[in-house]
């Protein structure tokens, strides 16, 4: 009587099968491992009749289809990113927002009150103001958030030091709603497709600071202040990139040779430039100067996608 096959052979012949190798070879593969053909062929039989297989089969099928469907996409893309100098909501709309594309907005805060911000004149207004920052060991985004209680003098005093990456006030720290750092809220502006406020929520810290290749739940505008950022902006169509995904992060570096097989696309972004960056879009950003900036995610139309998680677990998510 033939014995059941091990586990790792269940699994050696379902993905060699999920991946087309036809039912003949697999009998000669396993064959070859010093299976007996007999007991090959019935392992073989067993898994392929499976009708856990037939599912898997069904569902890898439609994954191909659709894997074909963004690769048609991607070729016929001429690549996402376009840089304007001017900009009605209309065109946003019909352009960027419907086409999920994204887009450099060159001046686009090169007007309002806070362009002229700079940290020696903030740190004059505001020295004594408390707030929130994140301390960031690596890998911080995998680990409990940890924050440190500090002035905005001392915090703008460990930005005009060396570059680094160890704290940072960020979105999730609530630089704005600060009682002490209110004021800088009315000297921001709006920008096409907002209502109300925008939303606002400030990033502030040293050259040097990276926030790892990621991916948010809704679109946003990304507005630089003070210093420059570079930013490397990737299609959600990069399948390998939702492959290698941890929750809404990725370890992927764009900046290195091993993600080469990934269509990047890099802006530098000069105090007063605004990037729209859709939502699902992969981007790394690096910080190559002293920085303040301020993104933007309350728009007029539905902005948020909390089931859109490749690095998930493959669970529904609550909507």
């Amino acid at each position: 009587m033939t014995q059941p096959p091990p586990e790792r052979w269940i699994r050696w012949i379902a993905e060699r099968a999920l991946q087309g190798t036809p039912p003949s070879d697999l009998v000669d593969g396993l064959a070859a491992a010093g299976v007996a053909r007999e007991e090959a062929a019935s392992w073989v039989e067993g898994v392929w009749s499976s009708p856990i297989f037939a599912a898997a089969r069904a569902v890898v099928g439609e994954g191909r289809a659709l894997h074909q469907v963004v690769q048609l996409e991607q070729a016929l893309d001429a690549g996402p990113l376009t840089e304007r100098t001017t900009l009605d909501e209309d065109t946003l709309y019909r352009e960027h927002w419907i086409c999920h594309r994204p887009m450099v907005l060159r001046g686009a805060a090169s007007a309002w009150p806070a362009a002229r911000w700079t940290f020696a004149l903030l740190r004059d207004r505001f020295a004594f103001a408390p707030l929130d920052v994140l301390v960031r060991p690596p890998r911080w985004w995998l680990a409990d958030r940890r924050t440190q209680r500090m002035s905005f003098g001392a915090l703008v005093d460990v930005i005009l030091g060396p570059p680094g990456d160890g704290l940072y006030a960020d979105g999730r720290t609530n630089v704005l709603d600060q009682a002490g750092l209110a004021p800088l809220r009315a000297e921001l502006g709006l920008l096409p497709g907002l209502a109300g406020d925008g939303s606002p929520r400030a990033w502030v810290g040293p050259g040097g600071t990276v926030t790892p290749t990621h991916h948010d739940q809704s679109t946003a505008w990304q507005v630089q202040l003070v210093g420059r950022k570079r930013v490397l902006l990737a299609s959600p169509r990069e399948g390998s990139l939702a492959a290698t995904a941890e929750g809404l992060y990725n370890d992927v570096d764009p900046r290195l040779p091993s993600s080469s097989g990934v269509r990047w696309h890099e802006v530098v972004l000069e105090a007063g430039d605004a990037l729209l960056v859709p939502v699902g879009f992969w981007h790394h950003v690096e910080a190559l100067e002293p920085s303040f900036s301020v993104s933007f995610s309350g728009f007029r139309w539905p902005n948020v996608f909390p089931w859109y998680l490749p690095g998930g677990d493959g669970r529904p998510t609550a909507a």
